[in-house]
């Protein structure tokens, strides 16, 4: 499919998923939000990858609904709509792409290029590692319109950085600067912005020369884990640990180590 607000590129079991409306800051319209959903399915459904890569092109990673764009931006996405229409647009389109990310089984990598407003805030914390510059900020911006944010703000907040720290973020929509947001646990990596694009591949290559079964595993034993009592975790980690037993790629560790050299995994 050929997309016209985003860019979806795959290479080296890598996908790289680029929000690319940077005139207005990569913010979201109908037709972002459609492209994003189709975009996710895509990576979801290509099981040659192993990473995904999100980010913006520009100085922005997204600045939310594009409340300008006056034919399929702001009001215009709700505001033309009757209630129950307007569920359902926010159950499939922004929490679609919410929940696609946080629920992908592969790894998923946020390159914070600049400016993570509202929706934009929230899709950064629902990818599994975040990694910002000194022209990364966020900020929830729901409450300055007179909203609650629908993307899973008052889910994912608490979960990156504790309750006080989110809840003083939703209650007066101040900005999150780059370096409190490395120290609240937002970002896990802050580095310039010039060295950001080669962190973040770095990082995407060493993971996607992982086995990929276990990384699969083990992101949802991570997130599952946040509602499990520690013994129901581990009869399920007792259970993951003997199908990876069980694994070509498993076998091909073991004989990579004894051979000294580097494995080479397919994912079997």
């Amino acid at each position: 499919m050929v997309y016209n607000t985003i860019i979806l590129e795959k290479s080296e079991h890598i996908a790289r998923l680029t929000l690319n409306r940077p005139d207005r800051l990569n913010a979201l319209n109908e037709e972002m939000f459609s492209e994003l959903n189709h975009a996710l399915d895509d990576v979801i459904a290509d099981k040659s990858l192993r990473v995904m890569i999100l980010t913006g092109a520009g100085r922005a990673f997204c600045a939310s609904a594009d409340i300008k764009d006056e034919s399929r931006g702001g009001d215009q996405l709700l505001g033309h709509k009757n209630p129950f229409e307007t569920y359902q647009f926010i159950r499939s389109m922004p929490q679609g792409v919410t929940s696609k990310l946080h629920n992908m089984d592969i790894p998923t990598i946020c390159m914070v290029n600049g400016l993570a407003i509202g929706d934009g805030f929230d899709w950064v914390l629902a990818c599994d590692i975040r990694i910002g510059s000194e022209n990364s900020r966020f900020m929830n911006a729901f409450l300055q319109m007179g909203l609650v944010s629908n993307t899973g703000a008052t889910w994912l907040y608490n979960r990156a950085m504790g309750i006080s720290k989110a809840l003083e973020l939703l209650y007066t929509g101040d900005w999150l600067e780059a370096e409190e947001a490395k120290q609240c646990g937002v970002l896990a990596h802050l580095v310039s912005a010039d060295e950001l694009e080669q962190t973040t591949m770095e990082l995407a290559r060493k993971i996607a020369s992982k086995a990929p079964v276990p990384n699969r595993m083990v992101k949802g034993l991570m997130y599952r884990g946040l509602n499990q009592t520690l013994d129901d975790h581990l009869a399920e980690a007792a259970q993951a640990e003997i199908l990876t037993l069980g694994t070509q790629d498993h076998i091909e560790s073991l004989a990579s180590f004894r051979e000294k050299r580097a494995p080479f995994y397919k994912g079997e």
